[in-house]
């Protein structure tokens, strides 16, 4: 069980650490993602930089490098600490992505890689959660305010709606206390503009003030 459980999760974080946003900013227009807008180099800032279109790209591979380690890992592991092993996996693949060896351990905040982690681990409680994402940027029009939300939404669907969350599901409610904790600790630049009402809303050009 310990090899399992140092091997998948080290290959998670190399997994996770693949910097999409950078690669796809850099193959399209040549730019360092890091120096426009927000200087993050997820989907969000790649949208407003290159056009929602690229946005869009570089949140589908974020989300699949948060599912298939995940996904394959459950199917190998299966049998050798099989719950604790593959949620190993989903915190490498996360940190991978939020602290990426490749960009100097400055990454995104997780909420791409985060729905490809859960569209395997729980994904009734996803669904449950993206709705609430969605309602709350068409009301408010603020990305950071929704992924913070869904988040919330994540952890209590999790508790509410998986068998024995406190039992047998423990490792799993933990990890959704984790991802929620870490994006709103990520979003903490957005919470200040959001309380002084500078937030940036979806579908303003990027700047120099933009979130991520």
């Amino acid at each position: 069980m310990l090899i399992y459980t140092i091997i998948g999760p080290v290959i998670s974080y190399f997994i996770g650490s693949i910097p999409f946003g950078f690669i796809v900013a850099k193959l399209v227009k040549g730019i360092d993602i890091r120096q426009i807008g927000s200087g993050n180099p997820g989907a969000t800032n790649v949208s407003r930089a290159l056009g929602r279109p690229y946005g869009i790209l570089v949140f589908v591979l974020d989300m699949l490098k948060g599912f298939l380690p995940v996904f394959v890992f459950d199917r190998l592991f299966s049998g050798y600490g099989h719950s604790l092993a593959i949620i190993l996996c989903a915190i490498g693949v996360i940190c991978g992505h939020t602290f990426p060896i490749f960009l100097g351990f400055k990454g995104g905040k997780a909420a791409a890689t985060g729905c490809g982690v859960f569209l395997w681990l729980a994904p009734l409680q996803l669904f449950i959660a993206v709705p609430v994402w969605l309602l709350t940027v068409y009301i408010t029009r603020y990305v950071s305010l929704g992924s913070m939300l869904s988040s919330i939404a994540m952890v209590i669907s999790v508790i509410l709606l998986r068998n024995d969350p406190f039992g047998q599901g423990l490792y799993l409610t933990l990890f959704s206390i984790f991802i929620s904790v870490l994006l709103i600790i990520r979003h903490k630049a957005n919470i200040k503009r959001l309380l002084n009402g500078t937030e940036n809303k979806i579908g303003r050009k990027v700047s120099s003030q933009d979130s991520d």
